[in-house]
């Protein structure tokens, strides 16, 4: 696979980038520890040097065809708002994982359900992945209403150590195979 570091599309008011040196001090901003107890690997406070070295190791990711690392942008104010990314397991390239976040200031705007076609579009054609899951600790009801409006379905609890914590944590798993997303768009 190809570097995705150039990947990039619209929807009606955002627009999808891969991260840039360039995002690093509002991510550092936005993270703040509402948002971080939610995430397994970004710790508070969040440094814009942490962001800077997130962004590279993201960008060389990208580079190599294992990550999609997307800025998620306004296009109205030309606003960085949130993360998405789409990761592939290194022991099973079939299957990837999703990851995302949307800053407190841009919240309940429904920017990920906006989203949602486009990135499970990229996982399925430009890795070929046969599923793609996200998890998260069970008390994160909101998003695991983004999984089920994104078409994913609870299959597993499992611990995942979380790097921020140093610990591990219970976890509720969703996911969508690539036959759900195709009849979900045939009945769309």
């Amino acid at each position: 696979m190809s570097s995705l570091t150039n990947f990039s599309a619209q929807t009606e008011r955002l627009y999808l980038r891969c991260v840039e040196d360039q995002d690093a001090e509002t991510i550092a901003s936005l993270m703040v520890p509402e948002i971080a107890c939610w995430l397994a690997s970004w710790k508070v406070p969040f440094t814009v040097e942490m962001a800077r070295e997130r962004i590279t190791r993201s960008r060389k990711e990208a580079a190599a065809g294992d990550a999609l690392p997307l800025a998620i942008i306004e296009r109205e104010t030309d606003r960085f708002v949130g993360w998405v990314s789409l990761y592939r397991y290194q022991d099973n390239p079939r299957r990837g994982m999703l990851g995302y976040w949307i800053g407190m200031p841009a919240q309940r705007r429904g920017y990920l359900s906006e989203i949602k076609l486009t990135i499970l579009q990229a996982g399925f054609d430009l890795f070929g992945f046969d599923s793609i899951e996200a998890g998260a600790q069970l008390a994160n009801e909101a998003s695991f209403g983004v999984m089920t409006s994104w078409g994913m379905k609870p299959f597993e609890e499992r611990m995942a150590y979380s790097s921020a914590r140093d610990r591990q944590e219970n976890c509720r798993y969703y996911q969508i195979t690539r036959e759900e997303f195709r009849l979900s768009q045939e009945n769309a």
